[in-house]
């Protein structure tokens, strides 16, 4: 007979997730400070970015290579890890895990959403939600089809960097600016952020097409997505069946390869876009196969580190971030929308890429300083609680 369903414990907790889900957090902020000072798609020719100069394109180029496309993929597999050990553990404990997983989803739904419109529009949370749903009948796969499916699909999304770029120009040829529905978009949305109200910010994100095609640019936008998230979802969960996180040291060659591999082709894949800010061809590059790359060198360099003393003490400050990254990945938006949106602070298209980058590891700095007082008195963040409490039926225990 199952038992009823609860909540990890805390002494459950893998100390190296939390330090790279913390790391996460960090890359994300810093990728977003594109998106927070300049709008959703980052038009560079509807603004100046380097009101500072040289800095500004120095820092432009570094978060580029360095973060720009490989801290949504880091999170997406610590995602799919922490699905597929969360199902593991339930399944040891003779528990069923099919309710819970469903809970849990449908509040990261609600949540996505909730912070889609009323916080930041560039939530990725709604998207986990929707890939859960595929990634609930995969996890039946055994660990040989979360690994094959997972690297085909990575694969596809990587091939969108072999379409020429005389493609896009065959697609652009004869659009004027004043037709092309995004950058349409791009110039609305930078006119109300830049003075509008948060009741108009919120309204123009419930009635804004991006794409010019309605429900359908919707569900495009969605789809595209959940494909480009699914097959990292995949290779975590296949990672966590075989055990290379939580018992490195008899995984270390494999780390050691995957650790070189991915950062040599990750930065020769990056760096090109750094130097052609305008080609297509190279953005798909530098996203779908130099991002997955250089997230294999991050978690392939972190889990090394955390084998030894030093390097698990030099880390250790990330773990309290992570332990509350529900929390703090939330905040992000609402600290930095609040910092240069015109209902804030109004320092939207201001103050140029390299003080933005400065400000958004301010902030995370911060997170990390109140995480650690927030984590010394309670056993996990407040929305973490709230999640924990919709997802089990039950209160955890919140103080320590």
């Amino acid at each position: 007979m199952s038992q009823r369903s609860n909540p990890t414990l805390e002494g459950d907790r893998i100390i190296t997730l939390d330090m790279l889900r913390g790391f996460a957090l960090l890359g994300i902020i810093l990728a977003n400070s594109f998106h927070f000072q300049y709008g959703l798609f980052y038009e560079t020719s509807l603004f100046n970015q380097y009101p500072n100069g040289g800095i500004d394109r120095f820092a432009e180029s570094a978060i580029l290579i360095l973060v720009q496309a490989s801290f949504y993929p880091l999170f997406s597999f610590l995602f799919g890890y922490g699905m597929a050990l969360q199902k593991h553990r339930f399944l040891e404990r003779g528990q069923s895990f099919n309710a819970v997983f469903w809970r849990r989803t449908l509040i990261l739904g609600i949540v996505g959403y909730l912070h889609g419109v009323y916080l930041w529009n560039g939530d990725i949370l709604l998207a986990y939600a929707w890939t859960s749903v595929l990634l609930f009948f995969f996890l039946m796969m055994p660990a040989r089809g979360l690994v094959i499916t997972g690297l085909i699909l990575v694969g596809l999304m990587g091939s969108c960097a072999a379409v020429p770029e005389s493609f896009y120009e065959f697609a652009e040829q004869g659009m004027s600016q004043e037709s092309d529905p995004t950058y349409q978009f791009n110039k609305d949305e930078i006119s109300v952020l830049s003075e509008g109200t948060y009741g108009e910010t919120v309204e123009f994100r419930q009635t804004a097409d991006p794409l010019g095609l309605g429900v359908f640019g919707n569900i495009f936008m969605t789809v595209n997505a959940i494909f480009g998230v699914l097959g990292l979802f995949l290779l975590g969960a296949y990672v966590m069946r075989k055990g290379w996180i939580s018992d490195p040291l008899n995984h270390k060659g494999k780390w050691k390869i995957m650790m070189w591999i991915g950062l040599g082709v990750g930065l020769l894949a990056k760096t090109p876009v750094a130097f052609n800010k305008d080609s297509n061809q190279l953005e798909a590059l530098q996203a779908f196969i130099g991002g997955p790359f250089l997230t294999m060198f991050f978690i392939s360099a972190f889990v090394l580190a955390a084998t030894t003393d030093r390097g698990r003490k030099i880390l250790q400050p990330l773990s309290y971030a992570g332990r509350m990254a529900f929390t703090n990945y939330l905040f992000q938006s609402l600290i930095m929308t609040t910092i240069f949106y015109h209902y804030g602070f109004g320092l939207f298209n201001s103050v140029g890429v390299f003080v933005g980058a400065l400000i958004a590891i301010a902030v995370f700095i911060v997170q990390l300083i109140l995480s650690k007082v927030w984590l010394t008195f309670f056993r996990m963040g407040p929305l973490e609680w709230l999640w924990r409490a919709g997802t089990y039926l039950q209160l955890p225990k919140l103080k320590k």
